[in-house]
């Protein structure tokens, strides 16, 4: 409907611009180019209407389709920016608080190192006084075996070479049985 006046406002006008300019031309004359537009746009239009209109409202659909998405984008893009300021806001606690956490795990272990330390040193002394007694004991057994085994060559060697002492214990022997 718009198109029509607009048309037949501009033919109107072209009509008064011949004649103002005292053409020859009059508005009878633009009635074979009007037909002829009809005949060309007509058609067209009729034949275009409906992909042109399905057209429109698709993309209409597809802008509204996407301001929704948007918004909801737009929505959980806001959800996670607070979420974000929250742990932000709270982030110089938490860091205190891992801090004051690993403080005090390191005081617990340097606690429990320095026992565990104690022990194994109060361990290692009981070990080493235990060897060195069993060592001790060892070495005097030792010395006993070796003196007695020094006395007993001697003997023998003083025995075997004095005739008078050999006839003396064989007969402490015999006399013992």
């Amino acid at each position: 409907m718009k198109f029509s006046i607009i048309f037949l406002s501009t033919l109107l006008i072209s009509s008064e611009a011949f004649a103002a300019s005292k053409g020859t031309g009059t508005i009878v004359d633009l009635i074979y180019p009007a037909i002829n537009f009809i005949l060309l746009f007509g058609p067209l239009a009729l034949i275009l209407r409906k992909p042109v209109k399905a057209m429109f409202d698709k993309n209409a659909e597809d802008v509204t389709a996407l301001f929704g998405l948007a918004e909801e984008k737009s929505k959980e893009a806001q959800i996670r920016l607070d979420e974000y300021n929250k742990k932000m806001d709270n982030l110089e606690s938490e860091k205190n608080k891992i801090l004051k956490e690993a403080d005090q795990n390191a005081n617990v272990f340097s606690k429990e190192h320095a026992a565990e330390t104690d022990g194994l040193i109060d361990s290692l002394h009981a070990d080493a006084k235990t060897r060195i007694e069993s060592e001790k004991i060892q070495m005097g057994r030792n010395l006993n075996s070796g003196l007695l085994d020094e006395v007993i060559s001697r003997v023998k060697s003083k025995v075997s070479s004095d005739k008078t002492m050999q006839d003396k214990a064989t007969n402490k022997l015999v006399s013992q049985i």
